[in-house]
């Protein structure tokens, strides 16, 4: 692998990690247009479908955003490290970051809310409606984050994958 399928294969991680933001983007736009008393917009969903669209052209086009940012190196310029096994690993850091950084802090929220609810044995509808609204990107990180760290294989043989090559040849 060269230095450049290394970068590439990185834009590729950072692609997918701009589509969970986007679908946090959603929620939160979708949650605050929910509020009583608040004029709703549509900023929160044009962002989102900007960062989509910036998801979609690096998935598309990793290698272009990599020879931008490596210098041009000779094809004998080769780091020796087992593919699969690179994008394997690259998968389970990422899902292991998603989850240290987006859901644990998260979590950390919501855990002693409930714990509230429960000892004060209270219904969850007096609680504010925006504290809810909140759970579904958590619970979305959450499952793109176990994604990620338990089906690493699976994900790094798609990534790998040449387009126009099914699995049977």
């Amino acid at each position: 692998m060269t230095p450049q399928q290394i970068v590439g294969l990185s834009v590729r991680l950072f692609s997918i990690w701009l589509v969970v933001l986007a679908l946090q983007i959603i929620g939160i736009g979708d949650a605050l247009n929910s509020q009583p008393g608040i004029e709703s917009t549509n900023v929160p969903f044009l962002l989102s479908g900007i960062t989509i669209s910036l998801a979609i052209l690096l998935w598309l086009f990793p290698m272009v955003v990599a020879h931008k940012l490596v210098p041009k190196t000779q094809f004998d310029n080769i780091l020796h490290v087992p593919v699969q096994e690179a994008v394997h690993v690259a998968c389970i850091i990422f899902a292991l970051w998603l989850f240290l950084a987006k859901v644990l802090p998260n979590l950390a929220y919501y855990i002693p809310l409930f714990m509230v609810i429960i000892y004060d044995k209270q219904p969850i509808s007096s609680y504010e409606q925006f504290h809810f609204m909140k759970i579904t990107p958590i619970v979305i990180e959450f499952a793109v984050a176990m994604l990620l760290a338990f089906k690493a294989n699976v994900i790094s043989k798609f990534l790998l994958t040449p387009k126009g090559e099914s699995k049977n040849e």
